[in-house]
């Protein structure tokens, strides 16, 4: 997933884009990075009970991984209160 800016929005959304590759993916997903980093920080905090800064140097050592799943299209009032944590799955390897 990549980073893209919302030229309207204060945040921005990790998208798939297969599509930049000329491929296509089977299962294209998006998620506010806002949401997404707050999770990943919140799961590493648990993972090392640590509550300092997390940074990025960190969780890529680590080799953290978030899998987001498709979820459902269009809008809706519950959408707009959070992630669907559902849609995600924590992983870290940290192997040398």
């Amino acid at each position: 997933m990549y980073f893209a800016t919302r030229k309207a929005y204060a945040y921005g959304d990790y998208v798939c884009r297969a599509s930049a590759r000329g491929t296509t993916c089977s299962a294209p997903a998006s998620l506010r990075a806002d949401w997404l980093d707050e999770f990943t920080v919140e799961r590493y905090r648990e993972a090392f009970a640590t509550d300092g800064e997390v940074t990025r140097r960190q969780l890529l050592r680590d080799r953290v991984r978030v899998t987001v799943a498709k979820g459902r299209s269009g809008g809706g009032r519950e959408r707009l209160a959070g992630p669907d944590t559902s849609r995600l799955t924590f992983t870290i390897d940290s192997r040398p």
